[in-house]
């Protein structure tokens, strides 16, 4: 496996290009810049499988349609948070160059199986109604989204954010029994096992 990390948007979110040696590929949390994507798909001869989106908000989904017209590939996102998608209030484009998702998504599954990969799909409400953390258990890799940083944690006072549901979902993930590398939306790789001891909001 291998795994991509592209800086994309204004907000430097971090889009994750995950390929296998097949050739086969997923894209994590495509923000923006969807040429930029493109251009290191054709580089190294990747074909896109899917598009996995760890929640809603604009600086995560907005080469999403771009993407779409381009290769028609299904995009997942917890079902709580598909109306972010269709309303640029809610996925916060509002504040920036409003926008909404016009492509077709699809709610994600628990588990799922993209191309080789098997996928457990964490699903860890608070910074949105539909916030996820993607698990890959074989290769012990985590897409945690604006879930978990390197030190700290999305933000949950932004419209439909949860003050409540963020230490709902921290007392989860404090209680996780494995390590893993976590990835996040924003900022630097950590692992579970360091912000389970370090992270000062757990």
């Amino acid at each position: 496996m291998k795994v991509k990390t592209l800086l994309l948007g204004n907000m430097q979110t971090n889009c994750y290009v995950v390929s296998d040696d097949t050739k086969h590929c997923f894209i994590v949390d495509p923000g923006a810049n969807g040429k930029k994507i493109i251009n290191y798909l054709n580089e190294n001869e990747l074909v896109l499988d899917a598009i996995l989106l760890t929640h809603g908000h604009f600086d995560h989904i907005g080469a999403v349609d771009y993407l779409y017209e381009h290769y028609h590939c299904p995009i997942y996102i917890h079902q709580d948070d598909i109306l972010l998608l269709h309303d640029s209030k809610a996925n916060l484009s509002v504040f920036e160059k409003p926008f909404t998702v016009k492509s077709p998504v699809i709610k994600s599954d628990k588990r799922m199986k993209i191309g080789n990969f098997e996928i457990s799909w964490l699903h860890l409400p608070g910074h949105c109604p539909g916030s996820s953390m993607i698990y890959l258990p074989k290769e012990n890799v985590i897409f945690a989204g604006d879930v978990l940083f390197k030190g700290s944690i999305g933000r949950f006072d932004f419209p439909n954010s949860s003050k409540h549901d963020t230490r709902e979902s921290l007392a989860k993930i404090k209680e996780y029994n494995f390590d893993a590398v976590v990835y996040p939306g924003h900022g630097p790789a950590t692992t579970l096992k360091e912000e389970q001891t370090y992270n000062p909001y757990f």
